[in-house]
């Protein structure tokens, strides 16, 4: 097991609004900088018509620059940390660097991953090749749950006893961190009846099937193909998780219930393969989707 406490006190300080590290492999030449946040405005194509722009690519340099409004720090500090703890063992991209400009967009710098999604691989893979990449897919996450909360300072949150952050819940109210699985789960029961008045409020039949005893694992929270990038070789072969945007602090069953929330009922993905990679948890998704669904997130 790899211990968080002694990589936190290393995390890279979130209030700095300019980042360079310098140990990356942009820096092996001193003469290069990042562009700047004002060329990679420059250079999107919606950052006037959408509140969550499309990244922003510099081929020549190799660097992809996710940014925008809703854009966090805190998904810097998560790749930082995941390749210095784990090296290739968890295959995410580099980190160069962040900046955070005078509209307080965050601007993220990162290695250009150059590979095909899963998802848009998806239906030219051949059986062998979806086991395979099944296969690597349960090796990482099993990897991930190696990192652990000292017992002394467990929580539910982001890397840093910080807010939820969490697509999920992005119409409500930011909440956490919490100390125990027992306070987020009572708030995640609360969440489809925050609206109601006290009259029209009830007693909820599916509070009780979340499990108060179990433990908090460092979670990716978004494992949909669409964030896997694979290898054009035979056998196919992950190159790259990547959109650590959600990633935090949970309950070990938030894993898989998130998994499933990103696919159709009836898509094989769903169907055949999610069971073979994570911890199969139907009695917690019947109630997430049950939540969810009242709240409108669906």
């Amino acid at each position: 097991m790899t211990k968080f406490s002694s990589i936190a006190e290393n995390l890279p300080d979130e209030s700095v609004r300019e980042m360079n590290f310098l140990d990356s492999s942009f820096f092996k030449e001193p003469s290069k900088s990042l562009p700047t946040p004002a060329q990679v405005r420059a250079l999107s194509t919606d950052i006037h018509a959408n509140p969550q722009p499309l990244p922003v690519i510099f081929e020549e340099c190799e660097v992809f620059v996710k940014f925008g409004p809703y854009v966090t720090v805190a998904e810097a500090q998560c790749l930082w940390m995941i390749k210095r703890t784990f090296g290739n063992e968890i295959p995410v991209p580099e980190i160069f660097g962040w900046r955070v400009d005078e509209e307080n967009y965050v601007f993220l710098y990162m290695e250009l991953i150059q590979g095909q999604t899963l998802q848009d691989g998806w239906n030219e893979l051949d059986s062998q090749d979806k086991s395979s990449l099944c296969d690597e897919l349960c090796k990482i996450v099993n990897r991930l749950r190696r990192l652990e909360q000292d017992p002394s300072d467990q929580y539910i949150g982001s890397l840093r006893h910080q807010q939820l952050l969490d697509y999920v819940f992005q119409s409500y109210p930011k909440a956490g961190p919490f100390l125990t699985v027992k306070d987020f789960n009572d708030w995640f029961s609360y969440l489809p009846q925050s609206w109601l008045p006290a009259s029209k409020k009830y007693n909820d039949p599916y509070r009780s099937l979340l499990p108060d005893d179990g433990v908090i694992k460092f979670t990716h929270g978004d494992l949909h193909r669409g964030n896997f990038i694979i290898s054009s070789s035979k056998p196919a072969r992950i190159i790259a998780i990547v959109d650590w945007a959600q990633a935090g602090w949970y309950p070990d069953y938030w894993e898989y219930c998130k998994a499933l929330y990103t696919c159709w009922y009836e898509d094989e993905w769903r169907r055949d393969w999610v069971d073979n990679f994570l911890s199969p948890r139907l009695r917690e998704f019947e109630v997430f989707a049950e939540y969810t669904m009242a709240m409108g997130s669906v």
